[in-house]
């Protein structure tokens, strides 16, 4: 399995309070040496939202282009993140 197949399991059983959601699925992609957390860019997807959750796109700069979709549901009172989904998207 590559780097980034690792990041996303490991993305997929992500917990962490809402707010920190983005920086923390920056840490796993770097740590799993997808791309440098420069090259990473995360933003709130609003049209993707379904079932709940919602969505964030994910786009690395890391000289493949690569790019994922996270899916995220919060807990009661908004404080807990959990991560429901994630994909890749197919350039």
């Amino acid at each position: 399995m590559n780097n980034i197949n690792d990041a996303i399991d490991r993305i997929q059983r992500l917990e962490c309070p809402t707010g920190d959601l983005e920086n923390r699925v920056s840490e796993i992609l770097e740590a799993y040496k997808v791309a440098n957390k420069g090259d990473i860019s995360i933003n709130r997807e609003e049209r993707l939202d379904g079932n709940g959750a919602e969505a964030y796109s994910v786009e690395l700069q890391n000289g493949k282009n690569e790019s994922m979709t996270i899916l995220a549901i919060s807990g009661p009172e908004d404080y807990v993140a959990k991560v429901v989904d994630v994909y890749q998207n197919n350039k």
